[in-house]
């Protein structure tokens, strides 16, 4: 019992210690010495040293020595002098010592009241020895011959009261790293005043604190002196580097969530306001009952891009970062240590949405416009140094796990999480929007630049020469640019300027054209001679600027004037296809919040089926009745598998990171996903879906997401036009080092290549039928997927298939390095 309620409880080193430390605080101890000697060595010695009220005989025998004591559940749980809240309860903190140790000495004078004489029962302290390792050879605590030995200490005037701890005979070796971890931990057992004093000169804020003074212990008494840690011997080890980490932090989170309105205050701290005009505070407000949640306080600093430091602030960084729960003044563990993510910050960061669904008080809170991308500016847990104030009467349902590391992941707990986590996201959406007024004033400042710059120019230059072109022959005139080689359209669009004699500087442009909104799915909707009409006027710009003494000709303005029309009608065009990609854009959003629908719905539908499960073996229905259940059951079965493909899908594909670097993807990886959604489609038109693809066949460096959705498209057509029955059957090879060529071949009606391009088309379509997975043949998914591939320059056509195929479409997406 010992053993498991000491050593084997307690999950780390750390933890164990600050049980003893906690102890002396509620004592009544104003400050508690810890002090390591020859850690790592056979003769090890850690003391804890405290100025609390110390023990007597009497109280040592009866509560410190008794298992489970209910000594501190007396009355309302108050320390008896500054009226601390208790945060011992179990009476199993003082085993704490068997984890860390074989050996215990304690040496303990109690504090004598003013009404109270020397030599009575409470003024004699006490001398005890504990070895473990003989009380564990004992069959019987209440009997034990040897391994406990308990004297009295007479009181004497010199003897300042409290209690003194020593540990010898420790269970760890004490590696220096494992010095380094233990330190960082008791360090952190406190939260650090950077957080606890808004005075702190450091962490300024621009604009008055939301939490004057946050609540950090519950203390009935004006005369508490406070608490303090001091680390001694072994343990004195390292700087503390807030002073100097202090020039780097911008941002202060605030929480205030002690009453039903929660309060949060976002505040650039001065030094940044200072350096950025731009930078102001946010207040927002959210309503949360009380009602089976915490009470807490909570302040958090931001160091954006802190991942970043070098030299002492690396370790800083990575030993001090993370938003840390602290009860009664006391660090949870493990929240906010590294590694730890407990508010989904690093998943946020790494893979989560773009933009966040924040649910707040928008009557009372600041207006702030939600950018599409807020997300971008994320930081992961290194970005965050915080700390989250909890007291024992505010806990609000809170539970410690039994090995006092963490709590209970009841609702409480995630009450808890949701209103820190909304602070979070909160201030990085005030981090975009100043990032995006900074971006605003930085272009604004570059245009007035730029217009000045080109206002001196003509000052200083008023006169044109005609004789320019004669004293620049090496430059060539504007008619003698060419439009830039290598892909087919601009052979094809030459071939027919060539032809039409058009696209040369003089000549008119015709530059109407249809407006479409599919247009924007082509990667290039205008013909090459456009380009060529623009860069000519580029060139003629760039040659009256660099010219000694411009001259504006009439062929020279002919070709500004060609390229200014070309870049209108161009500006015309995209502003008539806005409202329809405004929708398209609204509709992707809808599908990222149905993902959660999907899950939600997914829950519901097994428990029904967990609630029906028992009526289908139930005596008192009759036959049919049963049978019935049963069928609803099996309904039940097919629509949570149907759920989960749907679930699996979209996740895969709409969460995948927009800032992580492209990588080869393994096509197979992918193809699976596909099939998995379409498997249903699948058996019900039965097609076989043939996979040959080689094993490592990987694309060049794409987004996972990408691969998924070129994939997607391609066989939903190619199932669709399979028949029925039908095979599909898929294939591949590398293209060039790190290139790769994907075939995908069906069965069915063929395809005229000599008219296959108008399927590439958008809303040409071969299919009218609607099909939940399918699709409802809008004629959108080739188009989607050449701008895809060919956004990589690969390129994607239907070719000549294969003996018992119908039709064959080709991918080639070429490695970027061997695209020449």
């Amino acid at each position: 019992m010992l053993r498991e309620l000491g050593e084997l409880l307690v999950g780390r080193e750390s933890t164990a210690l600050l049980e003893l430390i906690k102890n002396a605080y509620d004592a009544d101890a104003s400050q508690v010495t810890v002090e390591a000697v020859d850690l790592g060595k056979s003769g090890a010695v850690l003391r804890v040293v405290d100025d609390g009220n110390g023990m007597s005989r009497q109280r040592f025998e009866s509560a410190f020595l008794r298992i489970a004591s209910r000594v501190k559940e007396a009355d309302d749980r108050r320390s008896p002098n500054y009226r601390r809240r208790y945060t011992g309860q179990k009476g199993i903190g003082r085993l704490a010592a068997h984890k860390l140790a074989a050996w215990l000495g304690v040496t303990s004078v109690p504090r004598i009241k003013d009404d109270q004489q020397r030599g009575e029962p409470d003024s004699v302290g006490v001398r005890a020895v504990l070895d473990w390792d003989l009380i564990e050879k004992q069959e019987n605590l209440d009997d034990l011959a040897e391994g406990l030995n308990v004297v009295g200490l007479p009181s004497s005037p010199g003897v300042a009261h409290g209690t003194a701890l020593e540990l010898r005979r420790l269970r760890s070796s004490w590696t220096d790293r494992q010095l380094a971890t233990f330190v960082t931990e008791l360090r952190s057992a406190q939260p650090p005043r950077a957080l606890t004093d808004p005075a702190w000169l450091s962490a300024a804020p621009a604009s008055p604190p939301l939490i004057r003074h946050p609540i950090v212990r519950d203390t009935g008494h004006d005369r508490d002196p406070g608490f303090r840690v001091r680390l001694t011997g072994d343990l004195d080890i390292g700087d503390d580097l807030w002073q100097r980490a202090g020039d780097d932090f911008e941002w202060l989170l605030e929480i205030d969530a002690t009453t039903e309105e929660v309060q949060y205050q976002i505040t650039p701290l001065r030094r940044y306001a200072e350096a950025e005009p731009e930078a102001q505070t946010y207040r927002f407000q959210r309503r949360a009952s009380l009602v089976g949640r915490p009470r807490f306080q909570a302040r958090v600093l931001t160091m954006p891009n802190a991942s970043t430091r070098r030299g002492p602030l690396s370790g800083f960084v990575r030993s001090t970062s993370g938003v840390r729960v602290y009860l009664e003044g006391f660090r949870v563990l493990p929240y906010g240590e590294y590694g730890d993510d407990w508010l989904g910050i690093d998943r946020d960061y790494r893979g989560g949405p773009r933009f966040y669904a924040i649910d707040i008080d928008a009557e009372a809170s600041d207006q702030i416009e939600v950018d599409r991308k807020e997300g971008l500016v994320a930081t992961g847990n290194t970005g965050y140094f915080g700390a989250v104030f909890l007291t024992e009467e505010g806990a609000g349902g809170l539970r410690s796990l039994v090995n006092r590391e963490g709590f209970v992941p009841d609702s409480a707990y995630e009450a808890l999480v949701d209103l820190v986590q909304t602070g979070i996201r909160l201030s990085v959406r005030v981090r975009r929007s100043v990032l995006l007024r900074i971006g605003e004033r930085q272009r604004q400042r570059q245009e007035a630049e730029s217009a000045a710059q080109h206002a001196a120019v003509k000052t200083s230059r008023p006169f044109p020469n005609p004789a320019h072109q004669a004293t620049h022959p090496d430059e060539p005139a504007p008619q003698e640019l060419e439009a830039e080689p290598g892909s087919k359209s601009d052979s094809q669009a030459n071939e027919r300027n060539e032809q039409d004699g058009s696209g040369g500087a003089g000549s008119t442009v015709d530059t109407r054209t249809e407006a479409r909104s599919a247009d924007a799915l082509q990667p290039s909707v205008r013909p090459a001679r456009f380009r060529r009409v623009v860069e000519e006027a580029h060139r003629a710009v760039t040659a009256l600027r660099t010219a000694t003494t411009p001259v504006l000709d009439a062929v020279t303005a002919e070709a500004i004037a060609a390229g200014f029309e070309v870049a209108e009608s161009e500006l015309v065009r995209l502003r008539e296809v806005q409202p329809e990609l405004r929708i398209l854009a609204s509709v992707g959003l809808q599908l990222g919040a149905f993902v959660h629908d999907i899950n939600g719905m997914l829950g519901q539908s097994r428990t029904v089926k967990e609630l029906l499960d028992p009526l289908a073996s139930d005596p008192g229905l009759s036959r049919q009745q049963a049978a019935r259940v049963r069928r609803v059951i099996r309904a039940l079965d097919d629509l949570t598998h149907t759920l989960a493909r749907q679930s699996s899908y979209l996740t895969d594909v709409l969460v995948a990171d927009p800032r992580r670097r492209r990588s080869r993807v393994l096509v197979t990886d992918r193809l699976d996903v596909v099939r998995r959604l379409l498997a249903d489609q699948v058996v019900r038109l039965e097609v076989t879906i043939e996979d040959a693809l080689p094993a490592d066949l990987k694309t060049p460096p794409m987004f996972p997401a990408e691969v998924g959705v070129m994939l997607t498209n391609l066989l939903t057509n190619a199932v669709k036009n399979a028949g029925s029955p039908g095979v599909v059957h898929i294939t591949g090879k590398p293209l060039g080092v790190r290139g790769a060529t994907i075939f995908i071949h069906n069965t069915g009606t063929a395809i005229d290549l000599e008219d296959a391009e108008r399927w590439f088309l958008p809303f040409e379509s071969t299919t009218v039928e609607v099909n939940e997975v399918l699709g409802q043949g809008l004629g959108l998914g080739l188009p989607i997927t050449r701008a895809l591939v060919e956004d990589y320059r690969g390129s994607i056509q239907f070719v000549q298939p294969p003996p018992d195929y119908a039709t064959s479409i080709r991918v080639d997406l070429p490695d970027p390095q061997e695209r020449r």
